[in-house]
């Protein structure tokens, strides 16, 4: 099976194909002159170039190997330019308690394996660049950039202009043992290691320099177990050869049906369970944005868990604590029949509640102000309307100032 690289030239709006250490800017083909040459139905490797693809670290407390794949989307959501449904994403290991993700087009993908399939070509893997690296702190030329792997915080393709605006910025916060440097010629090697001693001297502890850029280590690689892209439904799966049925198949095939028609009576016993359980959700999702306006509702579980335990307040006076505090001095004052509250929400951003209350009078929508002022909390009457029953007024009620 031929291992070849493929770079997609989003300007040109086509895909080159070349040898796996190829420069896509001298010697590489498109991929339907080179698919046009090849047999029927041939098996190809693909290394997909790391120009089109991002790698992201990632630190995900608490989160089970089994569970990764499920919560990495979730955890990159804020990091990628559009819906995060629009991406392909794979977990590929862990360093320093961080998980790395390869991170890619969706679109790209079904583009690739497409235009391999209108030329007869079967794709049996599509491997990212980078991960034929060794696992090191490692600077190597490639053609007209540099590939640089940190692993835990860093790993890609940067432009040769852009080398020196990269380091400063993953640098100034970095520090480890060692960095190996591989370049065409020494010349370039020297000229990267002069850089980076004079900008970032206590960066690392040693720097090696080789003018070599180690071809055959990557391509030995290859050899290795390595982080595949198609996964899922892109997932290639063997066809088995037919075999003879076994002779407990039929009674299998007995014990199956029974399995499913036990399972279907089940199924109709948990449907009003299920829609009881809807219905629930649902209005834990209403009382919540009722509560907390404006927050997108993602883990209703765990961001409820979080408010009622007071979430991350510095003051220490989460909306758990507000709503005790507050709701004592209500009972305290409910024998006035003309109080009411009628609504709360929670302010998380400013952490305070905005309580809309029904008095009889101004004074009495003073009275209570105060009242919670002597609970130890803030309190402010930000609007009060007389109406033919009473007043109707807005507090906002804080922690202690």
């Amino acid at each position: 099976m031929e291992t070849k690289k493929v770079q997609w030239q989003a300007a040109e709006g086509r895909w080159l194909i070349g040898d796996i250490h190829a420069d896509f800017d001298h010697d590489s083909r498109p991929l339907e002159s080179w698919a046009s040459e090849q047999p029927d139905l041939s098996q190809v490797r693909l290394v997909l170039s790391a120009t089109n693809y991002s790698t992201h670290w990632v630190s995900m407390p608490g989160v089970s190997n089994r569970n990764l794949a499920k919560a990495l989307p979730f955890a990159l959501e804020e990091c990628l330019i559009s819906d995060v449904d629009n991406y392909l994403v794979v977990p590929a290991g862990k360093q320093d308690k961080k998980v790395r993700a390869y991170v890619v087009a969706i679109d790209l993908i079904e583009r690739l394996i497409q235009q391999c399939e209108l030329h007869h070509l079967q794709v049996r893997d599509i491997i990212p660049e980078t991960q034929l690296l060794p696992q090191q702190n490692l600077l190597r030329q490639h053609y007209s950039g540099w590939q640089l792997l940190l692993p835990g915080t860093f790993e890609g393709w940067i432009p040769a202009f852009a080398l020196t605006p990269v380091l400063e910025d993953l640098l100034s916060e970095f520090s480890a043992d060692q960095l190996n440097i591989w370049a065409a010629g020494l010349d370039q090697a020297q000229m990267v290691k002069t850089t980076i001693e004079t900008g970032f001297a206590e960066t690392f502890g040693n720097i090696d320099v080789q003018a070599s850029t180690r071809n055959s280590e990557l391509d030995s690689a290859l050899d290795s177990k390595l982080v595949s892209l198609m996964v899922g439904d892109y997932q290639v799966r063997e066809r088995k050869e037919d075999k003879p049925a076994a002779w407990w198949r039929p009674l299998a095939a007995i014990a199956a049906a029974w399995a499913v028609l036990t399972a279907g009576y089940l199924f109709i016993d948990n449907i009003a369970l299920k829609q009881q359980e809807t219905q629930v959700r649902q209005a834990a999702v209403d009382l919540y944005k009722q509560l907390f306006p404006g927050e997108r509702v993602r883990s209703l579980d765990r961001q409820m868990r979080e408010k009622l335990s007071g979430g991350n307040s510095a003051e220490g006076a989460g909306f758990i604590q507000l709503i005790h505090r507050a709701s004592r001095v209500y009972a305290a004052n409910k024998g006035k029949k003309t109080l009411h509250f009628q609504s709360i929400r929670f302010n998380d951003r400013l952490n305070e509640l905005v309580v809309e209350v029904k008095a009889g009078s101004l004074s009495e929508l003073q009275t209570l102000k105060q009242a919670l002022e002597q609970e130890g909390l803030t309190a402010e009457v930000s609007s009060a309307t007389n109406d033919k029953d009473g007043v109707k007024g807005r507090l906002k009620i804080g922690g202690a100032a």
